[in-house]
């Protein structure tokens, strides 16, 4: 591998410069900075312009990052990707909310650095399949142990110790007039024990809530919200005081109607115990691990075979 970095060659970067200059090459392929630009976009990468040593230092980086996506290509040859459009949507997503812009300043902003809009998502979906392919490369060689897991969890016991009650609930809500009849009442105690039944035998409640539910909340699947203790109803608190997440609870009768609420979370005050919190644990140990394994692959191992340059 060799790979030379030419400070102060005549294809320096400015702000001036032609979108077209060449700052690299891989294997005698350029790339320019509009290959640069494309990356950063895609990548959501803001570098400031100018020629100052922060903004020098940000490309440099940028451009090393790009280095790799190019020679990442090649070991795309080989490998079967599961990449689909709702990958891809997920992920410019999650780009233009960490940016804080809409969709429409998004595109524009696409567009202003020379990309089509189908362009970028070719680019975003080639940057997502070099993604899997490292995940799926990488995550082979990756154990974690038990006792890793439980050294962790020893050594960070306020990150697991819940230190007020809260619930997550949804409801469904069969509404009753305040001038309701005994029969209206009966009526609707009976449709609400009825949905119960459903609830208690498989049927999605999300679904059950928004076909019948008389609370604001059916359109959302019935989902309430996180609460304190003190921030529910004495009737609704003692339903759901001891239920654990996933239950459903009796039908309860409030001034409002007949509810059956379901506890989406639960987290008692205390500390979580290990067998809760052992998967969340190996997930943080194996992403810490892979991250590891990652920068050292990237920066040690991919660029062997290959003649690099930059010029930037």
């Amino acid at each position: 591998m060799l790979l030379m970095l030419m400070i102060g060659a005549p294809a320096r970067l400015h702000a001036e410069q032609s979108i077209d200059a060449i700052i690299a090459s891989v294997d005698g392929e350029p790339l320019t900075m509009r290959d640069l630009k494309a990356f950063t976009t895609a990548m959501g990468i803001k570098v400031p312009e100018g020629d100052g040593p922060e903004s020098t230092a940000m490309r440099r980086e940028a451009l090393k990052g790009l280095i790799q996506s190019k020679l990442m290509e090649m070991e795309l040859q080989n490998f079967d990707s599961q990449i689909d459009d709702r990958a891809i949507d997920r992920y410019i997503d999650k780009i233009r909310e960490k940016n804080h812009v809409s969709e429409d300043e998004f595109k524009a902003e696409v567009t202003r650095n020379g990309e089509t809009w189908a362009n970028y998502r070719k680019h975003v979906k080639a940057e997502l399949e070099k993604m899997e392919l490292l995940e799926h490369r990488v995550r082979q060689k990756i154990s974690i142990t038990p006792d890793q897991i439980k050294a962790y969890y020893d050594a960070h016991k306020d990150e697991f110790t819940v230190k007020q009650e809260k619930f997550e609930l949804a409801q469904i809500l069969i509404a009753v007039p305040a001038n309701a009849t005994a029969s209206q009442r009966d009526a609707a105690r009976k449709k609400a024990e009825a949905l119960r039944k459903q609830a208690l035998a498989g049927e999605d409640f999300g679904d059950l809530a928004r076909k019948n539910s008389d609370d604001d909340s059916a359109s959302k699947g019935g989902e309430l919200g996180i609460f304190a203790p003190d921030d529910i109803l004495d009737q609704v608190r003692a339903a759901v005081a001891k239920l654990d997440a996933g239950q459903i609870s009796e039908v309860v009768e409030t001034s409002h109607g007949f509810h059956i609420l379901k506890v989406e979370a639960h987290q008692r005050a205390g500390l979580i115990p290990l067998s809760n919190v052992r998967e969340d644990i190996r997930g943080r140990l194996e992403d810490d691990a892979t991250e590891d394994y990652l920068k050292r692959w990237m920066d040690e191992e991919l660029m062997k075979g290959h003649h690099v340059e930059t010029f930037l």
